[in-house]
């Protein structure tokens, strides 16, 4: 059986940040997606504050799908009978390399997963985990997953 440093479970943008930066600082890394590939279950999108990936991996403007930088913010609150909202727009979100863009997260979990894998660790798509594998004193030391065979 193959040992792993590090199991991390799930390949949306927390998983494959984690995933990336543990692999590119030298550790074993078996990353497990239960979708048929990362961003298979996404069907919306968001918005990317770029600060964070920049941190680890700081030209993904070079080659990410981003839609488009945000020139305006708004923030609405609601509920049955009525509604407050406002909106933010400056020129400062115009910067020469913004902060805030709109993804979809489908293409762009593709895109981070293709990092990762770039990156040294192994991915598995299509397999759930289902418990924490803990020896006696409590210790996690692997994953049960929904394959035949599936302890890791």
């Amino acid at each position: 059986m193959e040992k792993f440093d590090v199991i991390v479970v799930g390949a949306g943008a927390a998983g494959n940040a984690a995933t990336y930066t543990l692999a590119k600082a030298g550790l074993n890394v078996l990353q497990i997606e239960r979708g048929e590939t990362s961003g298979t279950k996404n069907v919306q999108g968001a918005i990317l504050y770029a600060d964070a990936l920049e941190r680890i991996i700081p030209d993904f403007r070079d080659d990410a799908p981003l839609e488009r930088h945000i020139v305006e913010q708004r923030i609405w609150i609601m509920e049955d009978k009525s509604h407050v909202g406002t909106h933010y727009r400056s020129d400062s979100f115009n910067e020469e390399r913004p902060n805030r863009y709109t993804i979809l997260r489908a293409q762009f979990d593709k895109w981070f997963s293709g990092k990762v894998r770039e990156s040294g660790a192994l991915v598995i798509n299509e397999t759930t985990v289902l418990e924490l594998l803990k020896n006696d004193a409590g210790r996690i030391v692997g994953v049960r997953t929904d394959r035949v065979g599936g302890d890791i």
